[in-house]
């Protein structure tokens, strides 16, 4: 399998990701997906546990791993969202993508997540997706709403209940710093289908 390769001149845009705060932690995880599953648009459209989210750099390894695995037909899972919550998990089992990376009980954070669409361009001229921010940013507005949560004001960043929800392999589990932690879950993707 090729995988996508984007030049390093290019400039990465920010990933469409929302942190979303809840008033108090979930006490009803699978009522909240219900719900979110009703009201979301498309497939495109995800929640992922507040700890999963470790950098905008992890969100758009993923989405990379996601469209080469989708552009060469071999997803391990039926969705695009179960095999973008699959990757973040660094998992080949669905179950276990979906206990790691997405919404639990007690959680009082979650992400937002939308998955930009694939590019028709050939494997090696991969260019990032042009987003339509203002249209992205209404349709998580309409989201966030249904799920009664707050925007929180941060991109995501690694912490260390990230290490422990995602089962992360860091250097050192004394002093867990946020470099090991961003590194491991770039790791976690690429090992997905071997772990």
């Amino acid at each position: 399998m090729r995988e996508r390769h984007i030049p390093q001149h290019v400039s990465r845009p920010p990933y469409p990701c929302w942190g979303l705060s809840f008033s108090s932690p979930v006490t009803d995880a699978k009522q909240i997906i219900k719900s979110f599953l009703e009201w979301r648009n498309d497939e495109r459209w995800l929640l992922l546990g507040g700890p999963a989210a470790v950098s905008e750099k992890q969100l758009w390894t993923a989405w990379l791993g996601l469209a080469t695995r989708h552009t060469n037909s071999n997803m391990r899972a039926n969705s695009l969202d179960a095999e973008f919550m699959r990757l973040i998990a660094g998992t080949h089992q669905i179950r276990i993508g979906f206990q790691r990376a997405g919404l639990t009980d007690n959680d009082d954070t979650a992400w937002l997540i939308h998955l930009p669409k694939f590019s028709d361009h050939p494997i090696d001229e991969v260019a990032w997706p042009e987003l339509d921010r203002v249209e992205l940013d209404r349709e998580a507005d309409r989201l966030m709403c249904t799920l009664n949560a707050k925007l929180l004001p941060h991109a995501p960043i690694p912490h260390e209940k990230s290490v422990q929800r995602l089962e992360l392999q860091v250097e050192d589990t004394l002093s867990v710093d946020i470099d090991s932690i961003h590194r491991s879950a770039l790791a976690h993707i690429a090992l997905a289908d071997y772990n």
